[in-house]
């Protein structure tokens, strides 16, 4: 991960309520490139002066338009491996990662981010790649511990999601002079599995804040946080002395 921040830009498919009103598509990507095109050039993609295409460029392009155009689609494999495998290695390498997520309600965030059943999203993914790394690197003189914390962000305040007695209690943000920003009172669950962590967000995901939207009848009309901290631990086999990283 040459550069401290990547990123990308993911087209979802049309939505039904889209496919109804006969919208048309304005986007076309290039490798690294997103180009934007008038509505009223879009199909002939003939640009005038006035109205010549934009292009932008990212580390990353994702055109999830059409899964029957299998030579330029990309689906939620291809965005793991391009942005999840480097926030892993990063952080078995003790750095803190994070991947975030943005875009106007329905834009396909929480797909790409958790997904289906069927198709796992980033998080997912990423879960079962830790596990999988951790269990290939544990030994005797060396282990692991997981432990996930889950809260949302609404109107400024920050609730706990996994908090037992579902109070949506207002917990303060506070700053620690060695370790940084925390929030006060989050709670925090030891895990040794996926399974564990997709059972856990389950549960928080059904206290989280939702309302209906034109574009989502069930949008998430708050931020979420979902943090994972991995403690490595080291023992001197002679001394019986651990250290953590």
């Amino acid at each position: 991960m040459a550069d401290k921040v990547k990123v990308a830009v993911r087209v979802r498919p049309f939505s039904r309520r889209e496919l109804d009103l006969g919208t048309k598509c304005v986007v076309d990507m290039e490798v690294d490139q997103t180009i934007l095109f008038h509505p009223s050039t879009c199909q002939e993609k003939e640009s005038s002066k006035k109205r010549a295409p934009k292009t932008f460029a990212y580390d990353h392009c994702f055109w999830s338009m059409d899964v029957t155009q299998t030579d330029t689609f990309s689906g939620q494999e291809r965005v793991f491996d391009c942005l999840g495998k480097d926030v892993l290695e990063k952080s078995f390498e003790g750095y803190n990662a994070c991947v975030f997520a943005y875009g106007q309600t329905g834009s396909g965030k929480s797909y790409t981010m958790m997904g289906t059943q069927s198709e796992k999203g980033l998080i997912p993914r990423l879960c079962d790649a830790l596990f999988d790394h951790i269990a290939k690197m544990e030994r005797e003189d060396m282990g692991f511990k997981v432990v996930v914390s889950y809260m949302e962000i609404y109107n400024e305040k920050v609730h706990d999601l996994l908090d037992p007695a579902g109070s949506k209690q207002n917990l303060k943000v506070r700053e620690h002079n060695i370790l940084g920003p925390y929030v006060d009172g989050l709670s925090t669950l030891v895990v040794t599995s996926f399974q564990d962590i997709d059972n856990i967000m389950s549960e928080g995901n059904k206290s989280r804040t939702v309302a209906a939207t034109n574009m989502n009848s069930e949008s998430s009309r708050s931020h979420a946080v979902f943090n994972i901290i991995v403690t490595q631990t080291l023992t001197d086999q002679q001394s019986g002395v651990c250290t953590c990283i």
